[in-house]
């Protein structure tokens, strides 16, 4: 369920680049096949003892057990890392690839480095969630991964309804939503606005979650993944995890609200006016499931802020009227 289900890879007969699915691809023809995979036998993974797979092929399951167990990669991968952080002075990103052949009877791993980047954080701050909000100003609670911070200024929330999500019966009303959403996120380039939305956002499976690239919410503050009650997935929210680099980064903060148990205020993202025709001219056909709303909207003459608790990663985000706040932006930090 947890392993990897689909490979991309460059097709030569084809001349191009595709994605297929793991079951698809390997076989006992795969070189080193035994260093990459195990197969799956009644819920148990057994170690390929030899080239010849026994069972169907479709029970081989991408584990890569093998090659951390028997051969030097893990070493080689903590000296590649180790040296590269030391040039650099803070631990760096990669992408690499590596080869493993045999040598004398015995496996040889050999990488290549592409490319390396500074890793990108998040300063850890002390925030506390502020105990005195009225009760009707809190817009929602919830969870993060990330250490503390604080997001302020918030005056634009694009929110996907998930009732209105998941009635869509199409692919192709899930790609236009997802192009709106990019364009959308295009238009407020300017603005603090955070995203919230049903389940995994940048899943690839539309059926989790809103499937959205990097590149269609870059400019948002906030990932707010909605879980349970009528967002009408378990609660397993990805957490960014699809581009959580990119997330850090981008000083993006990814949460998780639990519909079930955390506050979501309704009347807010429900009953406020719709501004998606502003900011999208044409987008008729989504404002059932496609919400821009203005906080002041909401609340005259208000934005709200953000708060993430550096301690167990609870956050609350809430009503600020503007003549108590005389700053905004985002109290993240790149190093």
């Amino acid at each position: 369920r947890y392993s990897q289900q689909f490979i991309d890879l460059i097709d030569l007969q084809q001349n191009r680049f595709t994605t297929l699915p793991v079951k698809d691809v390997l076989n006992q023809k795969v070189p080193q096949l035994r260093f990459l995979a195990q197969l799956d036998s009644e819920g148990y993974f057994q170690t390929l003892r030899s080239k010849l797979v026994e069972g169907k092929p479709e029970s081989l399951v991408l584990t890569f057990d093998e090659l951390l167990r028997r051969t030097d990669f893990p070493q080689l991968m903590r000296e590649l890392l180790s040296t590269l952080e030391s040039e650099y002075h803070t631990p760096v990103d990669i992408e690499f690839t590596a080869r493993v052949a045999e040598k004398n009877g015995s496996p040889n791993v050999q990488i290549t480095l592409i490319q390396c980047r500074p890793l990108g954080t998040i300063k850890e701050a002390s925030y506390e969630i502020p105990q005195r909000v009225a009760e009707t100003d809190k817009i929602f609670s919830g969870i993060s991964v990330v250490a503390g911070g604080m997001v302020e200024g918030i005056r634009y929330v694009l929110y996907v309804r998930p009732s209105a999500y998941f009635a869509m019966s199409t692919q192709d009303e899930r790609s236009q939503l997802e192009r709106a959403i990019g364009k959308v996120n295009a238009a407020l380039h300017n603005e603090n606005y955070i995203c919230v939305g049903p389940g995994r956002w940048g899943t690839s499976n539309p059926d989790l979650g809103v499937h959205v690239d990097y590149a269609d919410i870059f400019n948002t503050r906030a990932i707010v993944e909605l879980t349970g009650g009528e967002a009408g997935i378990p609660d397993e929210p990805s957490l960014g995890t699809h581009f959580f680099q990119d997330l850090l980064e981008g000083q993006i903060y990814p949460l998780a609200v639990n519909l079930n148990r955390d506050i979501f205020n309704t009347r807010f993202f429900e009953n406020s006016p719709n501004r998606l025709l502003e900011w999208l001219p044409g987008a008729e056909a989504l404002k059932h499931c496609l919400r821009v709303i203005s906080v002041a909207d909401y609340s005259p003459q208000s934005h709200f802020d953000l708060v993430i608790n550096d301690m167990n990663g609870d956050a609350l985000a809430f009503l600020s009227r503007e003549k108590e706040k005389s700053g905004e932006g985002r109290q993240l930090i790149v190093p």
